[in-house]
Protein backbone atom coordinates (compact mmCIF):
# COMPACT_ATOMS: atom_id res chain seq x y z
CA UNK A 1 0.00 0.00 0.00
CA UNK A 2 1.31 3.02 -0.91
CA UNK A 3 0.40 6.79 1.07
CA UNK A 4 -2.42 8.33 0.43
CA UNK A 5 -0.45 11.74 -0.04
CA UNK A 6 2.65 13.76 0.80
CA UNK A 7 0.73 15.58 3.75
CA UNK A 8 -0.59 11.68 4.85
CA UNK A 9 3.25 10.75 4.63
CA UNK A 10 4.48 13.64 6.72
CA UNK A 11 2.12 13.64 9.26
CA UNK A 12 2.72 10.01 10.21
CA UNK A 13 6.88 11.00 10.05
CA UNK A 14 5.79 13.34 12.78
CA UNK A 15 3.80 11.13 14.43
CA UNK A 16 6.69 8.24 14.76
CA UNK A 17 9.34 11.07 15.48
CA UNK A 18 6.82 12.20 18.67
CA UNK A 19 6.36 8.50 19.69
CA UNK A 20 9.93 7.48 19.90
CA UNK A 21 10.73 10.41 21.62
CA UNK A 22 8.59 10.00 24.54
CA UNK A 23 9.37 6.24 24.30
CA UNK A 24 6.25 4.34 23.41
CA UNK A 25 5.87 1.40 20.97
CA UNK A 26 3.09 1.64 18.89
CA UNK A 27 0.96 -0.43 20.77
CA UNK A 28 1.26 1.36 23.54
CA UNK A 29 0.38 4.40 21.06
CA UNK A 30 -2.60 2.33 19.59
CA UNK A 31 -3.72 1.38 23.12
CA UNK A 32 -4.08 4.77 24.20
CA UNK A 33 -5.96 5.71 21.16
CA UNK A 34 -8.22 2.52 21.51
CA UNK A 35 -7.10 1.13 17.67
CA UNK A 36 -5.66 -1.81 16.66
CA UNK A 37 -1.48 -2.14 16.44
CA UNK A 38 -1.10 -2.64 12.53
CA UNK A 39 -3.51 0.73 12.01
CA UNK A 40 -0.34 3.06 14.19
CA UNK A 41 1.41 1.59 11.39
CA UNK A 42 -0.64 2.40 8.36
CA UNK A 43 -0.76 6.08 10.19
CA UNK A 44 2.83 6.61 10.62
CA UNK A 45 3.22 5.24 7.28
CA UNK A 46 1.03 7.75 5.33
CA UNK A 47 -1.26 4.92 4.59
CA UNK A 48 -4.45 5.65 6.19
CA UNK A 49 -6.28 8.94 6.94
CA UNK A 50 -7.05 9.34 10.60
CA UNK A 51 -10.43 10.89 12.14
CA UNK A 52 -10.23 13.95 14.24
CA UNK A 53 -10.58 12.14 16.93
CA UNK A 54 -8.50 9.86 16.95
CA UNK A 55 -5.58 12.79 16.23
CA UNK A 56 -6.98 13.94 19.52
CA UNK A 57 -6.21 11.26 21.24
CA UNK A 58 -2.79 10.74 20.29
CA UNK A 59 -1.99 14.06 21.12
CA UNK A 60 -3.12 13.53 24.56
CA UNK A 61 -1.50 9.51 24.90
CA UNK A 62 1.35 10.95 23.85
CA UNK A 63 0.70 14.15 26.22
CA UNK A 64 1.34 17.00 24.30
CA UNK A 65 -1.24 19.58 22.47
CA UNK A 66 -2.59 18.58 19.50
CA UNK A 67 -0.83 21.48 17.19
CA UNK A 68 2.82 19.69 17.81
CA UNK A 69 1.40 16.67 16.19
CA UNK A 70 1.24 19.78 12.89
CA UNK A 71 4.48 21.31 13.78
CA UNK A 72 6.10 20.40 10.62
CA UNK A 73 7.39 21.57 6.98
CA UNK A 74 4.82 20.21 4.36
Amino acid sequence: MKPLSALHKRFGQRLKELRKEKHLTQEDLAFGVGVDRSYMGFVERGERNPTLEKIGKMAKTLKIKLKELFDFEY
